[in-house]
């Protein structure tokens, strides 16, 4: 069982290696995250019990199906975030904060390779096995390793000493390329990365001095008596000061939302500008103001306060400033729908109303902490589930797509970027291309609204790199391994090759076809 046990994390390598070198992402993604919850199961690790380990494990399976049906970037980035974490609930799982797995999966990573070696170094007494490798490592390996990069390093600086060590890096260069004559190095690194994701997740290990939370603390507030001289007075000061501060902000705020009610949510009038000042700068300054705000009301209700017998007032106006905040958000999430209106979808203005959303469940979680007394690790346990859920929830729809449909739909309304839009994913040729029929009409419209479209890509030249990018596809796509398959590309290479009337070919010998059109295709 010991012996197949280690010859896991080498096989998980090797199928690491094979799915991803030189493939983009689809089935690849999922099959992967299949062998990885496989590995979990093989050696133990899945605990049915543990609730964070179970969203990780769902999130990781449904970004992998994401990426099977759009292989977007999207899915894509959950499928690493949702690869990492679970890493790290593997090492510790006993932990519940997910801001505590980041570091824990980076010390399963470092632990599990080594605490691999020593098993394969002793079969029979592990004590003995991780003391060899650690006199080995330590007395032998790691010196030679630091010698040789400051034998690299004065080589590269003096030509003299490099004639000393016999032209050490020409050679040691010349090695390198020998040796890579007969390793890839894209497949030998991907080996290397697979190696360590396998180790980590079988016999990786974390230490609490590595959690940056401490979850011994619990979720709820108990008061903790204590009447040291002076306290009692110095509780008052802070009372009063906060509710000052918090009425003086209450102030402001509220004139902040009623010209904003007014200005923004129902007397807005375009002028023709960018907006980037309105919607760029003041929405980001906004939101910094936002997370202040949570952050002022958290100070105050951090221990003694929670428990003054006189809190109610300050209780109410923290309320209503974290109310006034909650309004602020729905201004900001306005404005961004009004830059929409006028310039057309873009990936960072979806992106603003997701971290709105979050905000706004952030403002609740304040609300309910400062009224129920809980402590901030309650906040940070709902508030990392919350975003973590948004990540996987994000990867749930290609963007491209929705993007591409809506912003030509809008053509005659809002601004048609042509830069922007030319380089979409793949997945929207279909929709660009039915765009390039329409050039005359796009064309006119723009320039009865807009002044500045000759700044950017010329509809004309969109439309030929449109063309070019579906051609190249249609050509490119046999050409990908079965590794790359996803069911946006083949709807696309359906109808793009109906559209365009070229039938698919399929190589007499894949490996030794040009594969120019593959990387077309990708870009």
């Amino acid at each position: 069982m010991k012996k197949i046990r280690l010859l896991l994390p080498l096989i998980f390598a090797l199928l690491f290696a094979y799915l991803l070198q030189g493939q983009q992402a689809g089935v690849n993604v999922l099959v992967m995250d299949v062998l990885v919850l496989m590995l979990l199961y093989t050696s133990g690790r899945i605990n049915a019990a543990n609730t964070t380990q179970l969203i990780l494990s769902s999130g990781l399976l449904i970004s992998g199906f994401m990426s099977l049906l759009y292989g977007s970037a999207t899915a894509v980035f959950a499928n690493v975030i949702s690869l990492i974490l679970l890493v790290g609930i593997s090492a510790d799982n006993h932990t519940k904060q997910l801001i505590n797995l980041v570091p824990a999966s980076f010390s399963a990573g470092i632990s599990g390779f080594y605490i691999y070696l020593s098993h394969l170094f002793s079969f029979n007494s592990n004590t003995g096995g991780k003391r060899y490798v650690a006199r080995f490592l330590l007395i032998v390996l790691f010196p030679l390793i630091i010698a040789l990069v400051f034998v690299m390093l004065y080589a590269g600086a003096s030509p003299f000493f490099d004639a000393l060590t016999g032209n050490f890096i020409e050679r040691l260069g010349i090695w390198f390329e020998q040796l890579f004559k007969f390793i890839d190095p894209a497949n030998f690194w991907l080996f290397v990365a697979g190696l360590l994701i396998s180790t980590a997740f079988v016999f990786g290990q974390s230490r609490d001095f590595f959690k940056l939370i401490n979850e011994s603390i619990p979720m709820q507030l108990h008061r903790q008596k204590r009447n040291p001289a002076g306290k009692p007075a110095l509780l008052r000061i802070e009372f009063r000061s906060g509710i000052v501060l918090l009425i003086l902000l209450n102030v402001l705020i509220g004139i902040m939302n009623v010209l904003d009610i007014w200005n923004v949510w129902f007397h807005f009038d375009w002028n023709g500008d960018y907006l980037k000042q309105f919607v760029h700068a003041g929405t980001w300054l906004l939101v910094f103001s936002i997370v202040i705000s949570i952050l002022i009301v958290l100070y105050y209700f951090r221990a003694s306060l929670n428990f003054y017998p006189r809190r109610k007032l300050l209780l109410k106006l923290a309320l209503v400033w974290l109310a006034q905040n909650a309004l602020l958000s729905i201004s900001v999430g306005i404005r961004n729908w009004l830059y929409i209106q006028h310039f057309n979808l873009a990936f960072k203005r979806i992106w603003v109303y997701a971290f709105l959303l979050l905000t706004l469940f952030g403002i609740a979680t304040v609300m309910i902490k400062i009224i129920n007394r809980k402590t901030n690790n309650y906040l940070f346990y709902y508030n990392s589930i919350a975003a973590y859920l948004m990540v996987v929830a994000l990867s749930l729809i290609n963007w491209d797509v929705v993007i591409a449909r809506y912003n030509y739909k809008h053509y005659t309304t809002s601004f048609f970027h042509t830069d922007f839009m030319a380089f979409l994913d793949g997945s929207t040729l279909p929709v660009l291309r039915e765009s390039t029929l329409q050039i005359a009409e796009i064309k006119e419209a723009q320039e009865q609204k807009f002044d500045f479209s000759d700044r950017y890509m010329s509809l004309y030249s969109y439309a030929k790199h449109v063309n070019k990018r579906c051609q190249n596809f249609v050509y490119g796509y046999p050409l990908l391994n079965w590794q790359s398959w996803n069911v946006a590309d083949y709807r696309t290479y359906r109808a793009l090759s109906k559209e365009m009337k070229i039938n698919s070919y399929s190589p007499v010998n894949r490996d030794k076809a040009d594969t120019s059109a593959v990387q077309s295709k990708q870009k």
